[in-house]
C-alpha cells in the first residue's frame, strides 16, 4: 500500500499534530519530513514506513487507491478510539449459559 506527501499532511491535519509531534512519534528529522511532505524526499522507504506507522498508532487509517470504482484515490480516515463508543453497559445481555466455562479445566483454547 503507498503512502502519500498529501496523506501524510492530512493526517496530521487529522490529528492536530505540529511537524514536530510527527517527528518525535516516528523518530524522524524534520528536515526528512517536510522533505517527505513536500514531495521532494527520494523514495526511502524506511521514512514513509515511520511516518506511516506513527500516525496509525495515533489512530489514522489510510485508503489505497482505488482506480476501478467511482470511490475515487488515496485517502485516510480516523478510528475512534474505545473510549469514544457509545455503549451503555446497562444494555448488555448475559446469557447464565455463557458465564459458565464450558471446557474441563486446562483444555487450552
Amino acid at each position: 500500500m503507498s503512502f502519500t506527501a498529501s496523506q501524510c499532511r492530512a493526517a496530521r491535519a487529522m490529528l492536530d499534530w505540529s511537524p514536530e509531534k510527527l517527528g518525535e512519534a516516528a523518530g524522524v528529522d524534520l528536515a526528512d519530513l517536510a522533505s517527505f511532505e513536500s514531495g521532494q524526499s527520494g523514495s526511502d522507504p524506511q521514512l514513509s514506513d515511520r511516518l506511516r506507522a506513527a500516525l496509525e498508532k495515533a489512530g489514522i487509517s489510510f485508503i489505497d487507491n482505488n482506480q476501478t470504482s467511482a470511490a475515487g484515490g488515496p485517502g485516510l480516515r480516523l478510528l475512534k478510539s474505545p473510549g469514544e463508543f457509545d455503549t451503555d453497559q446497562s444494555e448488555t445481555v448475559q446469557y447464565k449459559e455463557h458465564l459458565a466455562p464450558d471446557a474441563p479445566t486446562g483444555a487450552g483454547g
